[in-house]
């Protein structure tokens, strides 16, 4: 780089102990690469961050020059938050520490850890916290979003199971958020994703968890989608609320359990596990193996819970082009299942497909208030999932956008702030979606740690005006 800014930065790097990686360094290319392929974003400088104080001086270097800024944890939210076009990337992917106390039942996980790094040292202990659902999901931006996994209903949210959190705010500033410290940080952070601050470290409560749970993967015809739906409903009405599970429409994927003759096919596949003992685990697991008479593929087992979230993994590349949205609803009606099965026939994509996430449970226990995050009473998430590898980004794009659409007009509402699309619509806010009736408060807090708006690179939240 030329000119004062050149200059300037060779004084930043003495003030950090991370590395600066600007446009002409032959690692840009890799540093600026996320999980979701579409993304395609050029940002001046990245800094890899190793500490709250390099976190805490590369905020103050990027307001002295007026620089976007961005926070790359995980780089797996799929809207490409983690990269800021033309301004300064805070890379925290080598604050990767995980140190589990597996008597106090605790774990201190840094913002550069996947659910898998996480999920490794705790269930080498029989112990694990809510995550994200798939092993490379980033810990920051999913648990801050709510963090929906596959424990959800017998435990929770993710935010649920946060004790602090550790946050750079973006005066620079190190402080600690709880429920005693900072409490109205910590309430926003639950659910209110990265418009506050930068967390440096989460404090987690670990729950006891496998290592072997009962595990749900049965793939039914796709010529019995609507009668296999309509079974789901009933099975996940009626089930404990230590089993989780998921449904989704879409093709047999190409992956190495899967038998070369199935792939491809149209299918429902029914995910999940039972969080417990897994004896128990697979009688009440045993209804939806039964949805249809004739499964495709029935894999279901004893299995290893981190096994779970590598299958998402393997079913979501990194480098495939993503667009997922999200509504929430109270009921499966009939009339919203043949939309969902009508959607997922027009998907420009055969990897595309549309879910059926099963919520409520422990989800449900705490007011729709008590933390940021407020659709605790949703009985169900519906998720559109558009993947794709070629073909016109912008069909892919318009044909999530059109789905969810469909979706509110039958009785959908909100979103989660992990699935929130990417848009062909420049006017569309889905700020009002993610948080509901908890916008105002949040917008105070965003006043208080944010006045000035520096963290936009999220579902974003604009600062009270008093």
């Amino acid at each position: 780089m030329e000119g004062d800014l050149g200059n300037d930065i060779v004084d930043f790097a003495q003030t950090i102990r991370g590395e600066i990686i600007s446009q002409d360094d032959d690692r840009y290319s890799e540093a600026r690469t996320v999980w979701n392929g579409l993304i395609d974003k050029h940002p001046q400088l990245i800094v890899q961050c190793r500490g709250a104080a390099d976190v805490g001086n590369g905020i103050q270097f990027a307001d002295e020059h007026d620089l976007p800024l961005s926070i790359r944890g995980g780089a797996h939210h799929q809207t490409g938050s983690a990269i800021v076009e033309d301004g300064l990337v805070l890379d925290l992917s080598e604050m990767a520490h995980v140190r589990v106390d597996p008597t106090e039942r605790v774990a201190q996980v840094g913002p550069g850890c996947r659910a898998r790094d996480v999920l490794i040292e705790a269930q080498h202990f029989g112990l694990a916290p809510p995550t994200g659902s798939a092993g490379d999901v980033g810990i920051p931006g999913s648990t801050l979003s709510g963090g929906i996994g596959w424990m959800r209903r017998k435990h929770g949210l993710g935010i649920d199971a946060l004790r602090s959190v550790d946050v750079v705010t973006p005066s620079g500033e190190l402080v600690t958020a709880s429920a005693d410290e900072n409490a109205d940080l910590f309430w926003a952070v639950r659910g209110g994703g990265g418009n506050f601050g930068i967390v440096t470290n989460f404090e987690f409560e670990l729950y006891e968890v496998g290592p072997i749970v009962a595990g749900l993967g049965v793939f039914y015809p796709g010529t019995q989608s609507k009668a296999v739906l309509q079974a789901y409903r009933a099975a996940a009405a009626a089930a404990p609320d230590e089993v989780t599970t998921l449904a989704l429409r879409s093709h047999v994927p190409d992956l190495p359990p899967m038998p070369a003759d199935l792939v491809g096919e149209e299918a429902v596949a029914v995910l999940g596990c039972y969080i417990g003992d897994p004896e128990d685990g697979m009688d009440a697991l045993q209804p939806f193996r039964d949805l249809a008479a004739e499964p495709l593929l029935d894999m279901s087992e004893p299995m290893p819970y981190l096994m779970l979230h590598q299958l998402g993994s393997m079913m979501f590349p990194e480098g495939r082009n993503y667009c997922h949205r999200s509504c929430f609803v109270d009921e499966l009606s009939d009339e919203m299942i043949d939309a969902m099965l009508e959607e997922a026939e027009t998907a420009p994509s055969p990897l595309s497909g549309v879910g059926i996430w099963q919520m409520g449970g422990a989800i449900s226990e705490p007011a729709s208030d008590a933390t940021a995050y407020p659709h605790r009473d949703a009985q169900y998430m519906v998720t559109v999932e558009s993947n794709w590898e070629e073909g016109d980004d912008t069909a892919n794009i318009t044909w999530a956008r059109d789905s969810d659409d469909r979706f509110r007009r039958l009785g959908g509402y909100g979103a989660y702030g992990g699935f929130t699309g990417v848009s062909t619509r420049e006017t569309e806010d889905v700020t009002d979606r993610v948080y509901g009736d908890n916008i105002e408060r949040l917008a105070r807090v965003k006043a208080q740690y944010d006045t000035a708006n520096a963290l936009t690179k999220n579902v974003n939240v604009t600062p009270a005006d008093d």
